[in-house]
């Protein structure tokens, strides 16, 4: 039996997604949804998707474009925070959360080639800047405090964030930053769900092309990733009417300039479709320490 997500019964959604585009990709469908439904959204933004910059231009653009795109969805300005830190490479080894989360000296600063401290834009000062009125140094601590703190303020009833299957390094951490998080807090625990971008078949053969539906990636999986354990969310008029200004989806895309790269059109676009997937995530499965990646 195909598995639903009922978004009436998502009262208070956090999105936390590692570069600005992610949010769309994965779930600009369910935004729109629980907006339409009257509940609270809220986007978080963990990197500022400045790989490759020497300077702040890169991470400038895009925290404007998430906040653009995110506005046709109904989200306002308000609701996102950006946590600031770098992004550095999608490889494990390149990956600045992975190698972080890894990172056993909790306070060693691991600088990019962009910055060593945290930083938002002149409209939008990242989180950190925002409750201490300081910079941030790219230490795990502060990774950890920040998110831990906007997720207590926040206290979501559904959160989403990317897989542990993903192949992108930032993704990967990314889940399992949120994962301890959720098992280390003591109050309600939200529910959580993860969405994939970055397949194990790869980016140039998964999402397929101008298919409507997703379709199962052609790699062997384990127990984490099972197609017929995926929840599909299946997107309204406004949502599923292919790649035009009247889908709202492709719509807040398009404002994401800077990553619709010639190379990566295709790629991103292959997310327009008539659903969106995701993995429910059972918490009580979880200790800290465990199913920590090699």
């Amino acid at each position: 039996m195909v598995k639903k997500i009922n978004t009436t019964e998502i009262k208070n959604l956090l999105v936390i997604v590692p570069h600005q585009d992610d949010e769309i990709l994965i779930a600009a469908g369910l935004i729109r949804e629980v907006v339409k439904n009257n509940g609270i959204v809220n986007v978080v933004l963990a990197t500022n998707g400045d790989y490759g910059c020497r300077d702040y231009s890169k991470g400038y653009s895009r925290m404007r474009e998430c906040i653009k795109g995110l506005e046709i969805l109904g989200v306002n300005e308000n609701q996102i925070f950006f946590l600031g830190y770098a992004d550095t490479g999608m490889n494990r080894e390149d990956s600045f959360l992975y190698r972080m989360y890894k990172e056993q000296n909790t306070n060693k600063i691991l600088a990019s080639i962009t910055s060593k401290l945290t930083y938002g834009i002149s409209e939008k000062e990242e989180f950190h800047y925002q409750l201490y009125h300081e910079h941030a140094q790219y230490t795990k601590q502060n990774f950890i405090t920040d998110l831990k703190t906007l997720i207590e303020i926040i206290q979501p009833d559904t959160i989403v964030t990317t897989h542990q299957e993903d192949i992108h390094g930032d993704h990967e951490a990314l889940f399992y930053f949120v994962r301890d998080i959720l098992v280390d807090i003591s109050h309600k625990k939200p529910q959580l769900y993860s969405g994939l971008v970055h397949s194990k078949a790869g980016d140039g053969l998964w999402p397929e092309r101008d298919n409507a539906k997703f379709t199962k990636p052609e790699y062997n999986t384990n127990q984490k990733l099972l197609w017929e354990n995926r929840y599909i969310l299946d997107l309204k008029d406004e949502m599923n009417s292919g790649k035009c200004d009247c889908n709202l989806k492709y719509k807040a895309l398009l404002e994401h300039k800077t990553a619709l790269e010639p190379n990566a059109v295709d790629f991103l676009e292959a997310f327009i479709k008539d659903e969106e997937i995701f993995w429910k995530i059972d918490l009580e499965c979880y200790e800290k320490r465990n199913n920590i990646p090699n």
